[in-house]
């Protein structure tokens, strides 16, 4: 088999007797033996060979990425230039073959390929007296691999998770955990961060667990613990200055896929799967492609010179407060309560309340008594915007909206929702390469009316 393109996900797609078959870890021009299960309308396969290896192909950084099957990173093994036609693709494939709109390449926004993520987040599975603590293979998601490096996170994440794996008894029981090591800042040499545990329901001994971590590692600012259906619990460092960072990092937890559920559902097949919001949020993973696409989002929005804007699915409002410092008046909607309690403490210390409605509600319930406005942001979860909204964006440029500018993570929901509003025509469309050597890609689509000129 011939593999032609790189899908969605991240597989390569060649065709096997006509049938469009996707083959995870291969390149475009790669001629591979693979062994596939036809379905209805596709074909999944493996590799057993590369017979001519793709000139697209490089060796893999990360020695889990083969010897491990890592489900973190889907395509290390090609070149950067590759990859970033390979999102470009994506995105306007998606858009063509679901949305019905034609458009050029994108252009993507690119930063650093290596290093740059702010946040490791890994699965502690029991194990005989212990625990092991790792990611997924991609193909096995009850498995989870001892993880000894990770080259796509800030090299001190990767430091405080080998500190902390010096002391992984004395965590709380529970069938499994999540450890996430949170980049408080990023100054080199001062770099600081919270470790935030998932899990369990009692944990006796955890201030004293929680305070000699701090002292075995010197980046480790802070320790929190979320219990399984409980609050976030402060258990050592300084956890009172770094409350509204790790709270907008819980509130992301709780909202992407996965959440506290058993580590064999889908969503814990070992992919990372971002939630869009965190294009947006206090917290990123990837601060500086974030800033490039807070900026042009922003941009887009006053690009409407707007004096009323609806932000919606607002995370913890760092949008909406930037809104608001420009004079406009800000309906901010978000469903998390604790979202809205970071954007009314954002707003409050900014001297900006008046101009701000904070609501706690879905979207989809708010909007309606939300309208009028100039202009709509959208920044939803991976399944998009519930038809509801659509239904009535479709119809609010009578009720004076002027743009619509959608932040999205993923390709296939973002042409859906294009589909739903036909009366709106894409003024603009901007991807943004905020997780390098994954298959992800954060699209901005800024949308006006069709009557307007």
């Amino acid at each position: 088999m011939t593999i032609d393109r790189i899908a969605k996900g991240g597989d390569g797609v060649g065709r096997a007797n006509g049938l469009a078959c996707f083959v995870p870890r291969t390149a475009p021009g790669d001629v591979a033996q693979v062994a596939y299960v036809a379905h209805a309308r596709h074909g999944r396969g493996r590799v057993l060979q590369i017979v001519t290896p793709s000139a697209h192909r490089v060796e893999p950084r990360c020695v889990h990425y083969e010897r491990d099957r890592c489900g973190g990173c889907q395509l290390q093994h090609l070149d950067d230039a590759t990859q970033h036609e390979a999102r470009r693709h994506i995105v306007q494939d998606a858009l063509a073959r679901i949305g019905k709109r034609t458009i050029d390449l994108p252009e993507l926004v690119t930063g650093d390929s290596w290093g740059y993520r702010g946040r490791l987040t890994l699965m502690l599975l029991p194990r005989g007296r212990g625990w092991t603590g790792g990611l997924h293979p991609h193909d096995d998601a009850a498995r989870v691999f001892h993880l000894e490096e990770c080259p796509i996170a800030n090299p001190v994440l990767v430091q405080c998770w080998r500190d902390l794996r010096e002391r992984l008894h004395g965590m709380p029981t529970d069938r499994f955990l999540r450890v996430s090591f949170r980049l408080l800042s990023a100054d080199a040499g001062a770099e600081t961060v919270a470790v935030v545990v998932q899990g369990g329901e009692a944990w006796s001994g955890a201030a004293e667990w929680a305070a000699a971590l701090l002292r075995a590692s010197s980046p480790v600012r802070a320790v929190w613990w979320l219990p399984r259906g409980g609050e976030a619990v402060g258990l050592a460092g300084d956890v009172a200055t770094d409350a509204a960072t790790v709270g907008a990092a819980f509130e992301l937890e709780r909202v992407a896929p996965g959440g506290n559920a058993p580590p064999d559902e889908a969503a814990e097949a070992g992919r990372y799967e971002p939630d869009a919001r965190e294009a947006l949020a206090f917290a990123q993973v990837n601060p500086r492609v974030a800033m490039a696409l807070r900026d042009f989002v922003y941009a887009s929005v006053q690009s409407f010179s707007p004096t009323r804007v609806i932000d919606a699915y607002a995370g913890s409002g760092e949008l909406t407060e930037r809104f608001a410092r420009d004079g406009a008046h800000v309906v901010s909607i978000e469903a998390d309560a604790s979202g809205t309690t970071a954007t009314r403490r954002r707003v409050d210390d900014a001297g900006l309340a008046e101009r701000v409605e904070v609501v706690t509600a879905l979207v989809e319930s708010a909007l309606a008594s939300a309208l009028p406005a100039d202009v709509v942001v959208l920044n939803p979860p991976r399944a998009g915007v519930a038809v509801g909204v659509t239904a009535l964006l479709e119809q609010a440029a009578s009720r004076g909206v002027r743009g619509i500018v959608y932040v999205s993570c993923d390709p296939a929901t973002l042409a859906r929702d294009l589909a739903r509003v036909p009366g709106w025509r894409i003024d603009a469309v901007r991807c943004f390469d905020m997780f390098p050597q994954t298959a992800h890609v954060e699209t901005v689509c800024v949308l006006r009316p069709e009557t307007t000129t």
